[in-house]
């Protein structure tokens, strides 16, 4: 059946009422945050470098919280909140804006010619804006960031200097150096951050209230959640694997066993069922001879529940 373009209009028009409806204007945090442990640290640390106006880093292995942190902050402190994931592809163009080439040939490069981007929106709003993986960034972008970190302005040419509002903040993510597709942050870039903020994986009682808290309606018995735990922790004990499993692929799942244990006919059941599909995700071998993500897990799983 194809559709009149009465039809295909009166369509579109209704997606966009729905997407109306969707936009927000601030960013809400859809999961609890934990502040517990190091996690108390660190969100304490950020909103104290935030307030005297030095740029924090936040430095760990991928799944611990460094974005979710971030987020709290900018919504804690009412900031407008934007965000860029660094790879070596980004450009300074997609973190500063670019002029519309239609709207140029109309009316010049003016200001209603200009699409700003994140990082320049964040500037001009006095929100929070947040660099991901920076160390995944090239020099070339490393170094369009170093006027707005230092003098919080950027020359926009041919507009004339950008300044930024007094609550404009920036707050850098970056995983551990050693981690694969990495950069060294320049020198001068290092410089201009002022506090480096480290984080690992939490402690037993922090992850296992991590696990409760982001689990709708959590209704698993103890030892089941203790089991998800272990082997989620084994995965970081484990000197085959380089990128083990994160806090974030426990939640995932604890999740699926939290709402489908009825069935099977055992916890232990279900937990097998489920784990080798979300641990697997993420993970990465060192390259070891025969090794490889799933032969690794089964032993994992082995080892646990027996």
């Amino acid at each position: 059946m194809v559709c009149g373009p009465s039809l295909m209009a009166e369509k579109e028009q209704g997606f966009r009422k729905m997407l109306e409806k969707s936009i927000v204007e601030n960013i809400r945090i859809e999961h609890p945050v934990v502040l517990k442990g190091q996690y108390e640290t660190a969100y304490s640390l950020l909103q104290d470098a935030l307030d005297t106006g030095i740029t924090p880093c936040l430095v760990g292995p991928p799944g611990v919280g460094k974005s979710l942190l971030a987020r709290k902050v900018a919504e804690d402190t009412a900031r407008s909140f934007h965000e860029v994931f660094f790879d070596e592809n980004v450009t300074p163009s997609r973190l500063i804006g670019s002029f519309d080439p239609a709207l140029v040939v109309r009316s010049g490069r003016n200001i209603s010619s200009f699409e700003p981007g994140p990082l320049i929106r964040a500037m001009v709003e006095g929100g929070l804006f947040v660099a991901h993986e920076l160390n995944r960034a090239t020099e070339f972008c490393q170094n369009s960031l170093i006027a707005p970190l230092e003098e919080r302005h950027y020359h926009l040419f041919p507009l004339g200097m950008v300044k930024a509002q007094e609550s404009f903040a920036f707050v850098a993510t970056q995983n551990p150096i050693e981690t694969a597709g990495t950069y060294r942050l320049s020198r001068v870039l290092v410089d201009r951050i002022g506090c480096w903020i480290r984080l690992t994986y939490p402690t037993k009682e922090t992850e296992l209230l991590i696990l409760k808290e982001n689990t709708p309606a959590f209704s698993l018995p103890v030892s089941a959640l203790d089991k998800i735990y272990e082997i989620v922790k084994a995965t970081r004990e484990n000197p085959v694997l380089e990128i083990p499993a994160s806090p974030r692929s426990g939640i995932y799942l604890t999740r699926l066993v939290n709402k489908y244990l009825d069935r099977f006919e055992t916890e232990d059941a279900a937990i097998k069922f489920f784990a080798p599909a979300v641990l697997a995700k993420e993970m990465k071998v060192r390259g070891e001879e025969g090794k490889t993500v799933s032969k690794v897990v089964d032993e994992i799983i082995k080892k646990v529940l027996g």
